[in-house]
């Protein structure tokens, strides 16, 4: 493991369905998709990280509302770089980028 970052994923954490947003080094969008939660929909979603980008774990840096839980523990166990994102940040975003602010998954993700 370099320890280098080449990709970024973003994780709209949620109770049933979680939405998983990657993107390139230079920002630009490679793909989303939405998984269940549970057991067989967070090894997929790190499955699909891994093989869209073709590259290890620890070269892919994701961000996610919530700093515990099954889902950070599924990325940590498989050494992907985790980062928690403050919730406020997020809504300071939507009031910025949405024009009614609402909540949007994929946005979020």
């Amino acid at each position: 493991m370099t320890g280098e970052v080449r990709w970024f994923a973003g994780i709209d954490w949620a109770t049933e369905c979680h939405q998983v947003c990657l993107l390139d080094a230079s920002g630009q969008p490679v793909g989303e998709r939405s998984v269940s939660h549970g057991g067989g929909g967070l090894a997929e979603a790190c499955d699909w990280l891994t093989e869209r980008t073709g590259d290890e774990p620890a070269a892919i840096a994701v961000a996610i509302e919530v700093p515990h839980g099954p889902v950070v523990e599924a990325l940590l166990e498989r050494e992907f770089h985790v980062y928690a994102v403050n919730p406020k940040q997020l809504d300071r975003f939507r009031d910025r980028f949405s024009v009614a602010g609402a909540k949007d998954d994929r946005r979020d993700a």
